[in-house]
């Protein structure tokens, strides 16, 4: 059975002659490129499991949470240990990419999370919050390696993005991260930006080297948490006297790194418009930085800067997609 065509190719004929309306749909029947009714109902039943499996995943949290002073300590950890075993044995008799063990291993990196939570708060170990989720995306990351699944990849990129967040935000005085960053030599913004250098980095690694756990829709989650990273880190250089210059010159050069590769690659649009958008933000507080924040005039002229950029930033976007579409179709 020959693989059908994707997309993209389907593009590139249809714009290499130059098709209409009428002998595109006839390109798309041809194809047998229309999603047909078995094909719904395979999107539809894929859809259910994966929220039926979070949904699970969330009942067995929350029935311990909501039966906690009717249930033992012993009895909470039995619980959650046995369930954890039997997720394993599951993935163990029918191991990825088998939907059970899959599923499987999604479950036991969430039961993993609920026993972190269960082990801090019955013996209140005095552990910061970001140390449960830092925790957690280390001792999980085996079953995450396992299952090989978008899902549970997604999954742990939340859970240690969780992490770097409350760690930069909050930034206590303990715990792993804060022996190896502690010092007068490092403030707030040199967290925030290696946060956004560790997405930044992942990212490359996995458009470089692609593998079916990291499709798109994962690397495009990265690629969102590094410059959320990034707009944090540049919003607030905007006030550091003394390393500020250097932040964004570091936040600067990880948009133009980005923006030359996307460039080059000329296959994704996204990384393009996530750099947009975090460069608007951080041109906008900075320039209100320097206007002082002290006149209603200020309000009008960043109202201006942000209608004018944002719509430049669209119209590249399309005069982007559409050469890229010419080149292509070339």
């Amino acid at each position: 059975m020959q693989p059908l065509p994707k997309r993209a190719e389907l593009d590139r004929i249809a714009g290499h002659y130059a098709l209409d309306a009428q002998a595109v749909d006839a390109l798309l029947a041809v194809a047998d490129a229309r999603p047909g009714p078995h094909a719904r109902l395979n999107f539809l039943s894929r859809m259910l499991s994966i929220g039926g499996l979070v949904s699970l995943a969330a009942g067995v949290v929350f029935f311990v949470a909501a039966n906690w002073s009717r249930i033992a300590v012993f009895g909470r950890f039995a619980l959650l240990e046995v369930l954890l075993v039997v997720c394993v044995l599951i993935a163990l008799l029918r191991p990825p990419p088998h939907r059970l063990g899959r599923g499987a291993l999604f479950l036991a990196f969430v039961i993993t999370g609920a026993l972190l939570a269960l082990f801090g708060q019955t013996y209140q170990t005095g552990a910061d919050i970001y140390e449960l989720f830092l925790s957690w995306a280390l001792l999980g990351l085996p079953f995450v390696l396992l299952a090989n699944w978008s899902v549970t990849s997604a999954a742990w990129f939340l859970v240690l993005n969780t992490s770097l967040m409350l760690f930069c935000g909050w930034q206590p005085s303990g715990g792993i991260l804060w022996t190896l960053f502690a010092g007068p030599r490092f403030s707030m913004n040199h967290f925030v930006l290696a946060a956004a250098c560790i997405n930044l980095v992942a990212w490359f690694a996995f458009e470089f080297r692609r593998i079916d756990a990291m499709p798109e829709w994962v690397r495009r989650l990265v690629i969102f948490c590094a410059f959320a990273f990034a707009t944090w880190a540049g919003a607030v250089a905007v006030d550091d006297d003394a390393a500020g210059g250097w932040i964004l010159l570091g936040v600067l050069a990880a948009m133009a790194v980005v923006v030359f590769y996307a460039y080059r690659r000329r296959s994704d649009l996204y990384p393009l418009a996530v750099v947009m958008g975090s460069f608007i933000i951080v041109s906008m507080v900075w320039l209100g930085d320097n206007m002082g924040y002290n006149d209603e005039s200020v309000l009008g002229v960043l109202a201006v800067w942000l209608i004018g950029t944002s719509t430049a930033a669209g119209r590249i976007l399309a005069v982007t997609s559409r050469r890229w579409r010419a080149a292509d179709a070339a």
